[in-house]
């Protein structure tokens, strides 16, 4: 009998080290995949941005790469420079999966398209200073756009952190 309970108790030990070892496993492999996860990886849905120099901009999450966040809004398209996001207030679930496109698009091709769809857009600066007028042209790093006074200024990548038109 002894014998018995001697062997029963060695097989629960044995047995709770192995579920403190799998779930130790489980714990590596959890840190393992959250520490491959970006912020962008968890834009889905309608996301509520903070954004450097525009404070709150809120929409429906249409592409997201490394450099943007093009948000779908009731009035109004945004393309947030991911460099300028500050935190995420809200998100619905997670981003889907991104296309080669998709990944690739930049700055030069918003600017682009922006300017054949001859609409005014208004550019907020990280240093929250607003800019409005057409898309003139859009250079490897720059955008030049001409104001409604006919005066063109010309605002590099880096310094935008919103450009929104209508939708």
């Amino acid at each position: 009998m002894r014998w018995d309970r001697l062997f029963e108790d060695l097989e629960a030990q044995a047995a709770d080290l192995e579920l403190d070892e799998r779930d130790a496993l489980v714990d590596e492999l959890r840190d393992g995949d959250w520490a491959q996860t970006s912020w962008r990886h968890l834009l889905g849905g309608r996301v509520v941005l903070a954004v450097r120099g525009a404070d709150r901009v809120e929409g429906d999450v249409a592409l997201v790469n490394e450099r943007l966040v093009h948000l779908r809004g009731d009035a109004m398209d945004h393309v947030v420079n991911a460099g300028a996001v500050m935190g995420i207030h809200s998100s619905e679930r997670r981003a889907d999966s991104a296309t080669a496109v998709g990944d690739a698009l930049g700055w030069g091709q918003v600017f682009r398209a922006l300017r054949e769809a001859g609409e005014e857009v208004r550019v907020r600066l990280v240093d929250g200073t607003v800019r409005d007028g057409e898309v003139v042209v859009a250079g490897r790093d720059f955008v030049r756009l001409r104001a409604g006074s006919g005066r063109d200024q010309v605002l590099p990548f880096d310094a935008i952190a919103v450009v929104s038109g209508r939708t």
